[in-house]
């Protein structure tokens, strides 16, 4: 008897053929043997190249699939990007077919506007490495490390001049009833070069979990009460970023901060202009 009514799970085991190649064109990056370099130049070049975007829930109003094959389409053969549960999955798909030992790890959002903790409806990438393990989030769209980081507690660590590291925390930051001891989740701080802030982004809880246990959390926030409310659109540059909250547009380049409100006649150029996303 079948697990599911309808779903063919096989499908999320399943990785295209040409997958790899085609990745590996879009990103202009070679095959290489795996090491701690050539995945940090991986993680930088995915951020520079595939937009972190939500706009088949917000405008365009399609359904959003993870397995390998409809990824393939979306992200590799369209100009487009994706969320968090799309690139990460993706990228991770990627890194195990260049032989890395990557696996999706389960994150909560902390930069949110709600009163209480949302649901742990983000992933990223935990990838061993020469008896240790790092981890990469190319899904995030926000300030993440632009490489690899080792996931140790409490050690500083510096990439491309931004200082991150991980706490060992309850199953919130706040939440004093929950032993960081016990609870198994980490949070993930970014400390400015600036004022010397800390900023949480994110926990992560350091398990190994398949693309398609991801498959309800992609469900909860791409359909119903709990889709995506606000477009979001994040793209890194190499001298700055470009970001599309709702309508209001923030370009950053050479220490050169723009901020515009666009209408949404102008959306497509938009999109093509900054993001390199065509629709």
């Amino acid at each position: 008897m079948a697990w599911s009514r309808g779903m063919t799970w096989e499908n999320y085991f399943e990785t295209p053929r040409e997958f790899k190649d085609l990745y590996l064109k879009k990103l202009g990056i070679e095959q290489r043997t795996p090491s701690q370099q050539y995945l940090d130049e991986l993680v930088r070049k995915h951020q520079l190249v595939f937009p972190v975007e939500n706009l088949d829930i917000t405008d365009f109003h399609l359904p959003v699939h993870i397995d390998p094959q409809s990824l393939m389409k979306k992200i590799l053969l369209k100009a487009r990007g994706g969320f968090c549960f799309e690139l990460n999955g993706a990228f991770s798909l990627l890194l195990k077919a260049l032989g890395f030992d990557a696996w999706l790890c389960p994150c909560r959002p902390l930069q949110h506007a709600e009163p209480c903790p949302v649901p742990a409806t983000h992933c990223a990438i935990l990838i061993y490495l020469n008896g240790r393990a790092r981890f990469a989030d190319v899904g995030y769209g926000g300030p993440v490390p632009s490489g690899s980081i080792e996931f140790k507690e409490n050690e500083l660590q510096t990439v491309k001049k931004e200082t991150f590291y991980f706490r060992k925390s309850g199953i919130s930051p706040d939440d004093n009833t929950s032993n960081p001891e016990h609870s198994g989740w980490y949070t993930l701080i970014r400390r400015s070069q600036n004022t010397g802030q800390d900023m949480s982004l994110m926990q992560m809880t350091p398990i190994q979990q398949y693309l398609c246990d991801f498959y309800g959390q992609s469900l909860l926030r791409s359909s119903g009460d709990s889709a995506y409310e606000e477009r979001q659109v994040s793209v890194r540059y190499t001298d700055g970023f470009a970001n599309l909250q709702g309508k209001t547009l923030t370009v950053l380049k050479s220490g050169q901060r723009q901020v515009s409100e666009i209408d949404d006649s102008d959306l497509s150029l938009v999109l093509k202009k900054y993001f390199g996303i065509i629709v």
